[in-house]
């Protein structure tokens, strides 16, 4: 049974629609879409990938709509063709934001829902148009009893591409209560786009120098709702780049994942505030299904196998990433060059594969632990990218910021504009370049993969050595009897602070 439910489309599913039910007669319309599941954690999403348009006949436009059945049933078998669900969507010519369902429409629906599962296999997904406004409502119909079928209320639609917007439903996730502390961040961009970014539920994958400092930004912003992971612990050598952390961190050996929880919660200007930590790699079949429950993702590792399985998550679950990267030649023990990416991942646009972000090759010898292996390392061109790994809290700022840039573009549109392509800026020039197209010819993230979701057919995750041999040396230090008494005393501490 799904408790937790949200829709989402790209955006060109979302222009697709909006032309059919957007009539110019001020009536209502409809058509039938089919979607895809994406489990994650704790939410479900159906992921709309097609839609199926009404031949003539097929519905009936009289002030409302009606639909034939021939027409649901061609759509319930190419939904089941395709190994599908089966979505309809009606507008409300005037409505604006959320709607609900009145009891014609509530009826509708539950009329052919039993059958849309009996067909497909999986449950009826209604949708509503809001064609004042262009917004998207939604609900999960899901069996409670023989015969009887009731709708569970999605959380949010979101449509992604270029642009990222979602409607919210206020009843699941209300709207954020106005306080002080954000009058200068609300005055930037005005309320009704801070209610939008503060309800997006944000993971931050890499609780580095760059994560870190993504954590305490978004935290300030007031973003509610921010997961955490990060497998690894604060190590003395981690102090001049790890926003916030000490010396005592490091005799405490806390996880990077709960110093980020720590930092986000001092730093939240947020009402009602959560940071989840997972002591996890987005890598390992947990620390994914975490990651799909957000609505958007930081991508803040260096490593070649988490950076696939975001651009899957990219693609195949339309989770935007807002990824990024450092490199720094400093050969010989001089600083020769820097530069730093920031770009987004997502349907529309380049992905981290097209943008050299990383190499297939190496995802495997990751997999493999090759790249564990410091006499492989050690094989390496000294200019290689995995040999690059040099870096300062500086490069790190810039890096963050230049991410964090690449997130408001996104949500907000600044002008209207909200993809100005993948950035890459030089150090040693002071120049930015800029790369506006999308992938590659035969690139198949953002068409073979776009919006399959959990049918996706490639395995990404599986156990991960190095995560579990970090996590269980952690374990075994913190489970002394001194250390376990000197945490605790300082978990009280921070908590009086």
């Amino acid at each position: 049974m799904i408790s937790r439910f949200s829709v989402a489309m790209t955006s060109d599913i979302a222009q697709h629609l909006t032309e059919h039910l957007r009539r110019a007669d001020g009536q209502e319309d409809c058509c039938f879409v089919l979607w895809r599941p994406s489990t994650g954690a704790s939410r479900t999403t159906a992921l709309l990938t097609e839609v199926v348009l009404p031949q003539d006949g097929e519905r009936i436009v009289h002030g409302t709509v009606d639909f034939t059945s021939a027409y649901f049933l061609r759509a319930a078998a190419l939904a089941a063709e395709h190994g599908c669900g089966l979505g309809f969507i009606h507008a409300h010519p005037k409505g604006r934001g959320w709607q609900r369902l009145n009891g014609i429409d509530h009826a509708a629906e539950a009329s052919f829902a039993a059958q849309t599962q009996v067909i497909t296999g999986r449950p009826l997904v209604g949708l509503t148009f809001a064609a004042a406004d262009a917004g998207f409502s939604a609900r999960i119909w899901q069996q409670q009893a023989p015969r009887r079928y009731a709708p569970t209320e999605a959380e949010s639609v979101r449509v992604v591409g270029g642009h990222l917007t979602i409607t919210f439903n206020d009843r699941l996730l209300p709207v954020p209560a106005v306080t002080n502390r954000q009058l200068r961040t609300v005055s930037a961009w005005g309320q009704t786009t801070q209610e939008n970014l503060a309800r997006l539920h944000v993971g931050i994958v890499g609780c580095g120098s760059v994560g870190m400092l993504a954590v305490e930004a978004l935290a300030r912003t007031g973003i509610e709702r921010l997961s955490l992971l990060d497998f690894d612990t604060v190590e003395e050598h981690n102090l001049d780049r790890l926003l916030h952390s000490t010396t005592r961190d490091v005799r405490l050996h806390r996880a990077k994942a709960h110093l980020a929880a720590r930092t986000a919660r001092r730093a939240a200007t947020a009402t009602n505030f959560r940071a989840t930590p997972y002591e996890l790699s987005v890598v390992e079949p947990a620390g994914f299904a975490a990651a799909a429950d957000c609505d958007v993702i930081f991508s803040c590792v260096d490593r070649p196998w988490p950076r696939a399985v975001l651009n899957l998550l990219a693609y195949a679950h339309l989770i935007p990433v807002v990824d990024g990267g450092i490199a720094v030649d400093a050969r010989g023990g001089r600083l020769r060059g820097a530069e730093w990416r920031a770009h987004i991942a997502a349907p529309g646009r380049a992905c981290m594969e097209c943008l050299g972000q990383y190499d297939p090759a190496h995802v495997q010898a990751e997999r493999d632990g090759s790249l564990d292996d410091p006499a492989y390392i050690t094989g390496l061109p000294a200019d290689h990218p995995l040999r690059r790994k040099e870096n300062v809290f500086v490069f790190s700022t810039s890096a963050a910021a230049a991410q964090l840039n690449q997130f408001i573009t996104m949500a907000t549109a600044p002008g209207g504009i909200a993809d100005t392509g993948a950035h890459l800026y030089h150090l040693t020039t002071g120049t930015l370049e800029r790369r506006e197209d999308g992938c590659e010819t035969g690139c198949p993230y953002d068409s073979m993969l776009r919006g399959l979701g959990d049918d996706a057919p490639v395995i990404v995750t599986r156990q991960h050595l190095a995560a579990e041999h970090i996590r269980a040396a952690r374990d075994l230090a913190i489970h002394r009897w001194p250390l376990r008494i000197r945490r605790a005393v300082d978990d009280l501490l921070l908590r009086l602070q």
